[in-house]
């Protein structure tokens, strides 16, 4: 097992897979800050530190609060120019990245950090890139099951794996393959993540993995949602099944007029995902549970806008992000 030394490492967003990523590398030495929205939870994590459990089996995990930094992500920028760190990992959902950070991560604009991106969807990447130009900037990919208990614990419901690499700057979705990359922040991220217990990989093909998850998210998420049914639930029923085809049809035919690739066997991977997820409460479902804005306009919503780019109707997809949105009221 490597053996390196350890990193500081800014997380910024202390949602279910901010928290297991904080706690596990922690207990593996590093330096953890950890940038919260809300001051409640600062408070909550000073007071109780981190707690990891396990849905199935594996011993408890607590990181004590003085292992770790919690703090404001208002005031993360200028903690980072004053005492800057190994890599910036991005764990908030696509509505909070793009309404709430780039105000806060402007001030980074002339700096050159190691940032990697936990997103579902697409768009995000684009926009860091714009926004921040100097900086090197990662798009990650986990299969990792984690479910927040309380503002300062976790379960993690499942291992998976984590992916992570660049996608070429405007990249459309059929961009040729990024070369190798060299970051030497990001590998010591990788092998740091290793020894944290994380099966962490390098990839040069970034694209192609973040749409297979995209394919899979705008098939699962949208519907558990509506029908506030665990993953597994949606294979119950032939009417279910049927839904579930329609709108991954709907969505192939969107990949093939844009020139994104898919695997052949994509609807049995997604069936799988289900069954093997069949006890999990997707990201969206927790979202509308909890009555927060979802991730549905950079998932389904993608799926619209390629499709109209491309001269093609979406009927399914739009209707699941009207649905969706139409069930948290925000005030405008």
């Amino acid at each position: 097992m490597w053996q390196g030394a350890s990193m500081r490492i800014d997380i910024i967003g202390a949602g279910s897979l901010g928290l297991l990523l904080a706690g596990r590398l922690i207990s593996a030495g590093n330096e953890v800050r950890l940038w919260c929205r809300g001051r409640q939870q600062v408070h909550e994590l000073l007071r109780s530190g981190i707690n990891i459990s396990y849905e199935n089996e594996g011993t408890p995990i607590r990181m004590k609060s003085d292992l770790f930094h919690a703090g404001l992500v208002t005031e993360f920028t200028e903690t980072y120019l004053r005492e800057p760190g190994g890599c910036i990992v991005i764990t908030v959902k696509q509505n909070v990245l793009h309404h709430d950070l780039p105000g806060i991560l402007q001030s980074l604009r002339n700096e050159r950090p190691s940032i990697v991106c936990f997103q579902n969807g697409v768009g995000h990447i684009e926009l860091l890139q714009k926004l921040l130009p100097e900086s090197n900037i990662y798009a990650a990919v986990t299969t990792e099951g984690a479910k927040r208990k309380t503002l300062t614990e976790v379960i993690h419901a499942g291992k998976g794996e984590v992916w992570i690499g660049k996608v070429p700057p405007e990249a459309s979705p059929g961009a040729p393959l990024m070369e190798p990359q060299n970051d030497i922040e990001v590998i010591h991220l990788l092998e740091t993540l290793s020894v944290a217990g994380f099966s962490a990989f390098l990839s040069n093909d970034m694209n192609t993995m973040i749409y297979r998850k995209l394919l899979i998210n705008a098939v699962i998420n949208p519907l558990t949602a509506l029908w506030r049914i665990p993953n597994g639930e949606l294979l119950a029923s032939e009417e279910r099944i049927q839904v579930m085809r329609d709108l991954y049809n709907e969505a192939i035919a969107v990949y093939e007029a844009c020139d994104i690739p898919y695997e052949a066997d994509s609807w049995e991977v997604i069936a799988q995902v289900c069954r093997s997820t069949s006890g999990n409460t997707s990201s969206m479902l927790a979202d509308v549970l909890a009555g927060r804005a979802t991730e549905i306009r950079w998932i389904n919503g993608s799926l619209v806008e390629m499709g109209e780019r491309s001269g093609l109707a979406v009927p399914l997809h739009r209707i699941m992000c009207r649905l969706v949105e139409g069930m948290i009221a925000e005030e405008r």
